[in-house]
């Protein structure tokens, strides 16, 4: 059996046992912990995620390679490989989310919202706390839950990413602009890659 074999195997494996705690009851923390115990374990044997295997667009930039994911956009796994100096604003998923280290450092800061969003265009958050991403770990997040991430490793970084519901079906993720206290729709993710 090859690695894509191997990984496709895992990955399947994983995904049927994170169903079954999905299914068990409501998603919360707790819940999102159990899943992400899951992730932590297949990410563990990193021969299933070589490098080569999840490089950065021919251009030098971070990619998103799509790595499974249910027949009605469910359960979608992604590989993110991010390229040194990648960064994305503080942003929510309207799903839940977990996240995993395999190869490098992602670092997390976690936002809480001060206004109500009552008034359009605006949004004010706040850093409340901060975590790295590496091999061994992970954090997780329920719809409403804001955050950025940035890297800063020399070599490309590698992190699993699970959303409850695909990344291209999410049409109501917000970012934020720190600086100017102002909220716009995140741009749809459409474009991922095989690995």
């Amino acid at each position: 059996m090859d690695i894509k074999q191997a990984r496709d195997t895992a990955i399947a494996d994983t995904i049927t046992s994170i169903r079954a705690i999905e299914q068990d009851g409501p998603i919360n923390y707790d819940t999102l912990k159990a899943i992400r115990a899951e992730l932590i374990a297949l990410a563990d044997d990193k021969s299933l995620f070589p490098r080569d295997q999840f490089p950065l667009t021919g251009t030098g930039d971070s990619a998103i390679y799509r790595l499974s994911e249910d027949v009605d956009h469910r359960f979608a796994l992604y590989g993110s490989t991010g390229a040194a100096g990648k960064s994305v604003p503080p942003h929510n998923h309207t799903t839940w989310a977990v996240i995993v280290g395999v190869h490098g450092d992602e670092l997390n800061r976690f936002y809480e919202r001060l206004d109500d969003g009552s008034v359009e265009g605006q949004g004010r958050v706040e850093e409340k706390g901060k975590f790295t991403v590496s091999h061994g770990n992970g954090v997780v997040f329920l719809p409403e839950d804001i955050h950025a991430i940035s890297t800063d490793d020399a070599e490309s970084t590698l992190h699993l990413h699970l959303y409850g519901l695909a990344l291209d079906q999410l049409h109501e993720r917000l970012v934020f602009n720190t600086v100017d206290g102002t909220v716009r729709q995140m741009a749809l993710t459409t474009e991922f890659l095989s690995a």
